[in-house]
Formats: C-alpha cells, structure tokens, sequence
C-alpha cells in the first residue's frame, strides 16, 4: 500500500505546479458569535493561507489572487478588514481588533474563518439554526414543478410560538449534502457544565419494538404497543434534572417525549425485546449506525430519479406521529434490536432523517414522498424519484467539511492534558476510511506544501483512531518529506509515537512518547505505559499508567480494545483490581464486536481479577474453555495459570503439574509467556529436588527474556534457590552440591554471603574427600574474591588442602600470601599463624624433597611437641630413621608415656611409629628396650600384634614382617592431624 500512496503522492506533487490560479472576488462577512465576533473569507473554492499577528492585527496572505469585496456586518470587537494587496498579486488582508482580543483562525471547505474572541467576556448561547441545504439545479422542464414540490433552499426554523431552538448537536451533526457559498454552519451552542450520565430504562415482560429520537432538544420514545402504560425510568445521580415524560396515545402505538436538560449532549440506545436503555451523556461515543443506500433509475448528475434505502433488518412496525410543538408529521420505524439505529441526523432535498439512536425517524419536506417498509429494510422515494447527490459527491463534500474539524485543537479534558481527539478522528470509522483517503489523495494535487501536509496529517489522525498504526506511519513521513520542520512540532511527535505503538514499533515509540517535549501532555501516559508494557517493562510500566482511567475509557473501540488488554493487564500486576475492571467491563459491552483474540484475553484477564479477588469458583469456568480454544497464546496461558492455581488449591499434586507445564513447554515460543511456563516448571522441579533439572530450565527462561522484567524476578530466584541450596540443605549430598556449583557457579553473589557459600562448599567437598576440587574453588576466593585477613585465613586453609592432596607447589604460593599478611600483624593470634605457616611451608618443602630446609626450618623454633612431631614426620617421610626415632622419643617424653599405666590409641601408635623408625635403622638395642619397657603396655591395645612384628629379634622374622613394616610406614601421617584442622575451620590447632 505504501508503494501505491507513493506513487500517488508523486503524482500528485507534479500536478501541485500547474497553471496559476485566475484573480477571484472574495466575499467577506463580519458577525457576532457566542460573545466574541467571526470573519468569514468565502472564496469560490477551497484555498491555503498563511496568518501572522502584529499586536491587534492579524495579517492573512492567501495562496491565490483576488480582489477582496466589501465586508457585511459590523461587530464592536473588529475595527477593520483592509485589503494590502491583491488583484493579479496574492490578495493579503490585514484585519484589526480592538485591544485585548485573541485569534483563532482555520479553513473550512471554501471558507477561511477567523473569530475575534474577547476572553473577558462572559459566553453567550449562540441561537442555532438547522444548516441551509443546496438544492440539486433541476432540468428547465422540471423548474416549475419543482418549484412547488421542494422545500426552500433554507430549512428555517417553524416561525411559531413555543418552539425550541434547534440543539447545537443537531447543527454540528455532518450533513450529507453540500451547505452553498455564502452560508456558514453556525458552531454548536455552550450547553453548560456537563451532566452526569443517566440511564432511561423501558423494561417489559413480553418483547416491543422501541424507537428514540431527538429534535428540538425533546427526546421521544415510541413503544410499538397501543396502550403502553408503563413510563420509561430515570436513573443516574441527577434524575430530578429531568422532566416526567408526556405519554400519548397512537392507534397502533404509544409514545413517551421528554425535555432533555441542560447538558445532555449525546444519546445512545441499547438492549432490546424486553429491557431496552436509553443513555443520556455528555461524553461522546464510537458508534456504528446503519448507513443508508442510495439507488438510481439512469438518472443523470442533478436530475431525479433516486431512492434511498436504509437497510433496517429488524423492523417491527411503522408508525406515524404528529409533532405538538409543531404540528407536522414524523414517520418512525420500531425495532427490535438497538443495533439497528441510523445514527446522527441527515438532510436530504426531500426529506430529513432525525437523530434516532434507535430505529428511524423521518420528517418529509414534500407531501408526495413514500415511506414503505420492506423485508429487508425501509425504503423512501417519491414519483419520480428523488433529488439526491452522488455517493461519491457526498463523500467529497463530507470529508471536506470534516477535515478541518480533525486539524483543530483537542478540548482538554478536567485536569488531563490532551493531544489526541479520536471522536473526531474517526470519520466514520474503517467503514469509511478507504473512501476518505481516496477524496483527500486525489484533491491533493490542487494545494499547496501546507495544504497537502495538513492533509497528510488528517491521514495520519484518521488511520491511528481507526488502528491503522502502519498506514499512518506512512503518511507521517509523507509529510516530513514534504515539510521537514513538522516532525519538530509536539503534536507531530506524538502522533508518530502513537502510530509506532500501533504498528508494534515499541522502541521506536518510547523514544518519540518519552521525549521531553512531550512531558506535560499526560494524555501520553496511557500510550507510554502501553509501550513499556510491550517491552516488558512492567514496573516502569506500572509506575506511568495515570491513575484516573477516564480519558481512556472513552477512547474509540478499536484503540480501546487494542490498548485496554495490555493495561487491563498492567492494573492486574500492580493488584489494582478495580481499575482492571472498569476496563474489561467496558470491553465487555461490545464483546459480540470484538475480535476473536480478543475475547479469549477478555476472558483470561476477567478470570484472574476473580482469582485476586479469592472468587476461584469464578476463575476456572472462564479459563478451562480457553485451554481448548483456538487462540494459541491464550491456550497456553490459561493452561499455564490453571495449572498453579490446582497445584495451590492441592487438586493436582507437584508431579501432575509437573507433567502438565512439560506439555506446554513448546505450546507457545518467543516471548515473555514462553519464560512464564519455564519459571513456573524449574521451580517446580527444584521443589521436587531436580536441581540440576529445574537450574537448567531456569537459566533458559532467563535467556529468553533478556532485560525484561521476569528475567530479573528469575534470577533472582535462581540466585536465592541456589544460596538456600548450597547453604542450608542438608539433604543434598557433596558430590551433587559440587555438581551444582560447578555447573551454576555464576549464581554466586560477589559478597561475604557468597563467599562464605564458597567456603562451605570446599569443607563438603574434603570431608568427601574431593581435594582437588575444593581447593580450586578456594584458590579462586584467594585469587579474587577476598583481601586482607580473609585472604590470609582462607590462603592458610586451601596451603592445608592442597599438602593433605601432596600438592606442595601451589600450597607454598598460598602459604606466601598469608604470610604477607600475618608478617604485618602484632597481635598473638596472627604470630600463632605466622609460626603455623612456617610449619606448613617446611611440610612443602619435605614433599618437595627438600628435606634439609625443611629442617634447617624447624630448627628455627623453639623445641616444641608440634615441632617435634612435624620433624618426625619430615624424617619419617624422607627414610631419616635415626632422626625418625629420636623426633618420636621426644613426643613420647613429651606426652610422660609410662609403660606401667594403660596406653591410649595415639600413644600406642607413637610406640609403634618408634619401633618402626628403630626396626628400619637397625638399632636393635633401642628397639630392645622398647620391648621390655612397653611391650606389657601395648599387649593389651590394638597395636599388640604389630608391636610383636616390629619389635622381634630380626633372627625370628620373615618375609612377611617386612611388608608390615612397609605398610606401617606408607599409612603414617604424622602432620596429618595438624592439616585436618586447618582444612575445615582455618583455625591452628596443636598436638
């Protein structure tokens, strides 16, 4: 479609520099209007201007030439209209006011109207009058008669005492035929503050046809029973505003009419057969009447011959009425249903149709015309046709008259700043929309850069009230092409962001909504909070949606239901339930209208406001239909949020949800719902001790979501179940705590929480004996994760592990950093340290087989039992049998071992170590001694057949004895008591 807008626009801005336009006489008019005064320019066809103000003059330069004509009228307000230039030059006009006054200035059709207002004077009721009619030029031989037939070119109002004055709804109505040169249609009257919506019920036990209808500001209903009795009733907060209605009696009806009060601007008509309303408000609303068909015999352009057919479906009788304030006759059509209305008033040649919000009301001009009620519908004509303009000609003209009315400024509405009036927008909705941008693109070619922006603008608003997101968007950048500097303008701006929040450009619409110059027009907070919904922001969301749903509840149907869903939906997250409601209860009205998808999210968010609202027996009637219904989307929502709530309410237990989430898991793919059913799941299997499992599906859900909302609410969990898991859980055994560790380390938070998760995690890991593994993940704390004396205590523990794995290299570069730490410190706990250090790093030096400096070490310390029993073990470790042996005598002098008193099980295993180092260094005399001093002792401990082995003279020994002894010596750890320690808690201990 852009392509052939395109190529149309191209066209049509070669033919914009045709021939230049001949000079044109310009009539003018002056006229008091509501308190302040009116100029009216009438040129001879539609014309582009530019206007610019000098204190109290505005000065108008016209597209064209032309000779300006004597104003007519006078008013006090203007103190002149001059013309500056014209006749073969543009024609220029300045127009002086007297001081203090403002302007206001646009284009109507052929007309340029400029109102002089004076805003310190107090507002009058402008009289109103029904709109003049152009009267088709008839053939010459059909003058005469129709001379006599037609009604004047002026419907005035009935001269006659008692009569109302034409509402202003009535005169602002869109007219179907053309209003001639020369005449303007007056603006609607100040009607006052507004009144509160009220509702005018007929309800009946046996099915009627109504019809309602308005003229004269009196409101009629006809009921097509004879002898109705029963009034129509008033409800609403200001029923006492509105008169009692006046019955009167017909032969084949009854009818009920009522002065409408002040502020009663709009009517509308709905139900049927037996409860039937008639609402009174001033808001107005987006309806669809049935529009009426126009037929012709071969008549040619301005000759009779037409007929006109309002196809009413459901007519249920015909009834004829005598107008009392009057005195002439309506002609109404009873329905059945109050969908069949014909809408706002119409002016024909020969007839008009009234206001009638429900069925047809028509008043004939002429006394021959032909009302006939047909099986499909209500046909009116006259002998020899009527007098009718082509559709395509009324088109015109109606888009014509419409098109300034949508360039005009939006009303503000209570303290709400608005840019956007889609009431006005609309122009009769999608019906029409085809037909209107066709008369606008064709007449293009005639205007000028101005005029045909304006216009691409007016395209622009028609396709954004009607939904059309990308067709407007087209438009738009027509008209920034053509005139740069408008997509600087506020107005321009938002309407681009609307059209990209359509067209589901959301980032896009974000920047143009949330530009600063936008930032007073809270109107716009609806369209922003709708964007970040989209973009799945919804706390930013939440945070921008305005409180008071006004505004957009009046929106037209086609943006509410596009719009209302996603903020219906906004209020859910936030538990504003209320305001959900007045949304989905709006869209709930014209639920027969809506579009399938639509219904199923009407249906989906109506059951989860009953769910927070606790009305589970609400919930599930609406979801479970859905959960077999077409929509895909609403399919696996509905399966999703039905599934949680039977797990909540224990009708499915965690296994059957389980199964149930693993069948949606591809039902649907690639947006936030598809990361729901994921969360939902992992948890579940999490719940059901699957960790790995319900990790992996989680860090999925995350992947699918970036950025958004759910994805920081799952990492989160994740980060939580991960801690509380590692942490607390004690079912979880070591080796599947590594493995989920391993596989998810990056759950880890960076603080002393999670380091201190980290080092746990290393303790579960030596008591299961995984040293290689634990002391990879503390080398990562030492390394990066942790300074100062943390550093140091966690250094001193992993130099533990990585000497109990016999690991020695990197246990001596730990050893370093504690050192550099403890070497700073002064106070007794830290040289504790210092000193453990330096008798682990002697530990590494021996397994490094630098037995010398390892000794050349200790013998830096002071003798001491845990001293004596490293040297032991260095001596042990690297076959020093003499030295083994005299290391051990010390630890036993050290521990006073008497030989006369039981032995415990380390003591029996010192005398046994020392025999041993005694065996292996031949010190037979030694060894004997043991014999004699201990032996008694150690026949009654668990050693006793060991001690025998090593102890025997070497005569009576055998092969066998020496494999002991080999084993013996490979199995002992003297250090390995000191390690354990600081393997599991980083604190010294001693022995």
């Amino acid at each position: 479609m852009l392509r052939k807008l395109s190529c149309m626009t191209a066209m049509m801005l070669m033919l914009s520099h045709g021939v230049a336009m001949a000079q044109d006489s310009v009539k003018a008019r002056i006229a008091p209007h509501g308190g302040s005064a009116r100029v009216v320019f009438n040129w001879p066809s539609a014309v582009t201007y530019t206007a610019s103000r000098n204190g109290d003059k505005l000065e108008i330069t016209f597209a064209r030439p032309g000779t300006l004509d004597t104003p007519a009228g006078s008013d006090p307000g203007i103190t002149g209209v001059q013309q500056v230039a014209g006749g073969n030059d543009p024609l220029k006009v300045v127009l002086s006011a007297a001081p203090g006054r403002e302007f206001r200035h646009f284009a109507a059709g052929n007309r340029i109207i400029v109102d002089v207002i004076d805003k310190n004077a107090p507002q009058q009721k402008v009289q109103a009058t029904p709109p003049a009619v152009e009267k088709p030029q008839a053939p010459p031989e059909e003058k005469k008669s129709a001379a006599k037939t037609d009604t004047p070119a002026s419907v005035k109002t009935p001269e006659k005492a008692g009569v109302p004055p034409m509402p202003a709804k009535v005169v602002a109505a869109v007219k179907e035929e053309n209003i001639p040169e020369g005449k303007v249609a007056p603006e609607p009257a100040h009607q006052g503050p507004d009144l509160a919506p009220h509702t005018i019920s007929v309800t009946t036990t046996e099915n009627v046809g109504i019809a309602a209808f308005e003229r004269f500001g009196t409101l009629w209903i006809v009921v097509d029973r004879p002898g109705f009795t029963i009034p129509p009733q008033i409800t609403g907060p200001d029923k006492d505003k509105f008169p009692a209605f006046q019955r009167a009696d017909l032969a084949d009806a009854t009818t009920f009419r009522m002065p409408l009060p002040e502020g009663a601007e709009h009517v509308y008509g709905e139900g049927g057969g037996l409860v039937w309303r008639v609402v009174v408000t001033p808001k107005q609303r987006y309806t669809t009447p049935v529009l009426p068909e126009r037929l012709f015999d071969n008549a040619k352009e301005g000759e009779r011959g037409g007929t006109v057919k309002w196809p009413l479906r459901r007519v249920t009788k015909m009834v004829t009425l005598t107008d009392p304030s009057v005195g002439d006759t309506i002609t109404v059509a009873t329905v059945s249903d109050s969908a069949q209305n014909t809408g706002d008033q119409r002016e024909f040649v020969d007839f008009t149709t009234l206001d009638s919000p429900i069925g047809l009301a028509i008043h004939a001009k002429v006394d021959d015309l032909k009302i006939e009620k047909l099986p499909d519908g209500i046909q009116i004509t006259r002998p020899g046709g009527l007098a009718l303009s082509r559709v395509k000609d009324v088109k015109a003209q109606k888009i014509r008259e419409e098109i300034q009315d949508v360039a005009e400024p939006v009303a503000a509405a209570g303290d709400m700043k608005r840019l956007f009036d889609f009431d006005r927008w609309l122009m009769g909705g999608v019906e029409s929309l085809s037909d209107n941008q066709h008369i606008l693109l064709a007449g293009m070619g005639h205007k000028d850069k101005n005029g045909k922006v304006q216009d691409l603008l007016a395209l622009a608003k028609m396709n954004i009230a009607n939904d059309r997101g990308q067709e407007a968007l087209g438009f738009l950048n027509f008209a920034a092409q053509e005139l740069p500097q408008i997509a600087e303008s506020p107005e321009f701006r938002a309407l681009r962001g609307a059209a990209e929040a359509l067209a589901g450009k959301y980032e896009l619409a974000w920047r143009d909504l949330n530009d600063p110059i936008l930032a007073d027009y809270d109107e716009l907070d609806y369209w922003r909070a709708y964007t970040l919904a989209w973009l799945e922001d919804w706390q930013q969301a939440g945070e921008t949606m305005p409180k008071d749903h006004k505004v957009l509840l009046g929106y037209p149907r086609p943006l509410l239901e596009k719009m209302g869903i996603k903020l219906a939906e906004l209020s859910l997250r936030k538990n504003e339930v209320p305001r959900a409601e007045e949304i989905l209860a709006k869209l709930e009205r014209s639920r027969a209208t809506l579009k399938p998808w639509t219904v199923a999210a009407l249906d989906y968010l109506t059951g989860q406001a009953a769910r927070q609202k606790g009305e589970v027996e609400k919930t599930r009637p609406l979801w479970e239909p859905l959960i077999h219904g077409k929509d895909d989307f609403y399919r696996a929502r509905a399966g999703l949020a039905l599934t949680m709530l039977e797990l909540e309410s224990k009708n499915i237990n965690l296994e059957q949800a389980i199964d149930r989430l693993e069948g949606l898991r591809y039902a649907w793919r690639g947006d936030e719902l598809e990361s729901q059913i994921n969360y939902m799941l992992g948890k579940l299997y999490i719940e059901h001790k699957e960790y790995l499992k319900g990790f992996t599906i989680l860090r999925e859900a995350t992947d699918l979501s970036k950025g958004s909302d759910i994805s920081g609410e799952i990492q989160g969990y994740m980060g939580d179940a991960f801690m509380n898991l590692l942490l607390n859980s004690q079912e979880l055994s070591a080796e599947d705590a590594v493995m989920v560790y391993e596989e998810f380390k990056d759950l880890t938070p960076d603080t002393a929480e999670g380091n201190k998760l980290v080092q746990k995690l290393a303790e579960r890991m030596v008591d299961a004996d995984l040293l290689t593994r634990a002391g990879a993940i503390l080398q990562h704390q030492v390394d990066f994760k942790v300074a100062g004396a943390d550093q140091a205590r966690v250094a001193m523990r992993l130099a533990a592990i990585y000497l109990l794995d016999h690991d020695p290299k990197p246990a001596i570069a730990a050893l370093d950093k504690a050192k550099a730490y403890y070497a700073t410190q002064t106070d007794e706990a830290s040289k504790a340290e210092l000193r453990a250090s330096d008798m682990m790093r002697a530990r590494a030096l021996s397994q490094l087989n630098q037995t010398e400096e390892a000794i050349a070490l200790l013998n830096g310390f002071p003798p001491a039992p845990d001293v004596n029993r490293l040297r032991a073990d260095i001596s042990w470790q690297s076959g020093l049998w003499e030295d083994a042996a005299e290391a051990l005598q010390d630890l036993i002098l050290d521990q006073a071992i008497d030989g006369q008193q039981p032995l415990t099980d380390d003591q029996a295993d010192l005398i046994l170590n020392r025999a041993v180092a005694l065996n292996l260094s031949s010190n037979r005399i030694a060894l004997t001694n043991m014999q004699k001093r201990y032996g008694e002792a150690m026949q009654k401990t668990p050693r006793a057949r060991l001690f025998d082995i090593v102890s025997r003279p070497r005569k009576t020994s055998v092969m066998a004895d020496r494999q002991t002894i080999e084993q013996i010596v490979s199995e002992v750890d003297l250090f390995k008591g000191f390690l354990e320690a600081y393997k599991a808690t980083g604190d010294a201990k001693t022995n």
